[in-house]
């Protein structure tokens, strides 16, 4: 082997070597795995459902006429699941799917007071959802089986629901007692994992065993992204985002999170650790939940 042949070996096992050391689960440097299309958002002051590309720029309206905060994705049936508010539009709340493209919306749960926060099971083929009146509930993806007291917490407001398939958990949030649940998945065993905590919105992220949530102050003064283990152990504060954070995305696959901000108006994408904040998106009505579509 010639000494520029040897040479151009050893630095390509140093690039390798040192390419391999960078892609830590927070490094926004991580390989891609997956390539995420678009974000998709509630925003109720414009009672729309809306997309951005993950780039950013300037989102267009898919679907019109909801008041809802809550949305999930079925990528297995290109399906999209989203709330409607029980309000002076929307008297009897109501639980949606359509076609991702937008189109052929269907109610498959109604007279609900406020459901807010969605999650899919999508393998057992169910939908959850929380509401005003401090129930979870579920049924199956076309309506049926329909069980409205799955957790009841008395003189509650559920305003999350998320899912761990993988230890086979729910979590949701309950507003009135300041309080952050964790359940099985048929609603039993139920305890809180985290007190004192009033928010909007939760993800999980099964690859580094963490659960993604907002926290604010009882009047809305002080608001921040926060992660912690899956049992509510170790909370930490990732970004002091100053606005109300009714939607979080993960994607671990390229280790980036995505939440908005509602009362800024705005869309962000971080690390998962909450480094190298970008601004995807300005000037929105209000900003709630959201998924990635792929």
């Amino acid at each position: 082997m010639s000494i520029k042949t040897t040479r151009f070996f050893c630095l390509l096992v140093i690039a390798s070597a040192v390419t391999f050391a960078s892609c830590s689960k927070d490094d926004d440097n991580a390989v891609a795995k997956k390539e995420y299309t678009g974000i998709y958002f509630m925003d109720t002051n414009n009672e729309d459902i809306e997309t951005l590309v993950i780039a950013g720029g300037t989102p267009k309206a898919l679907a019109s006429g909801i008041s809802g905060a809550g949305i999930a994705y079925d990528k297995a049936n290109e399906k999209i699941y989203y709330s409607d508010f029980a309000d002076s539009d929307t008297p009897n709340g109501k639980i949606w799917k359509m076609d991702v493209g937008g189109t052929n919306p269907k109610a498959i749960a109604s007279g609900i007071q406020d459901p807010y926060g969605i999650a899919l099971d999508v393998t057992a083929g169910k939908v959850y959802w929380g509401d005003g009146d401090g129930n979870v509930s579920r049924c199956n993806l076309n309506g049926d089986s329909l069980k409205t007291d799955l957790i009841t917490i008395d003189d509650g407001a559920i305003r999350s629901v998320a899912l761990d398939l993988v230890n086979k958990k729910l979590y949701f949030y309950d507003v009135n007692n300041n309080n952050l649940y964790m359940a099985n998945l048929d609603g039993s065993n139920k305890s809180i994992i985290l007190t004192g905590y009033y928010g909007y919105a939760i993800a999980v992220d099964n690859t580094n065993n963490k659960i993604y949530f907002d926290a604010q102050s009882d009047d809305g003064s002080v608001s921040g992204l926060y992660r912690a283990n899956l049992d509510g152990t170790n909370p930490v504060e990732i970004d002091n985002t100053q606005s109300r954070i009714y939607g979080i995305a993960l994607d671990v696959d390229n280790s980036k999170v995505y939440w908005s901000g509602a009362d800024k108006q705005e869309i962000y994408q971080a690390n998962l650790n909450g480094t190298k904040k970008v601004t995807l998106a300005i000037g929105l009505g209000k900003p709630r939940g959201m998924f990635l579509k792929y």
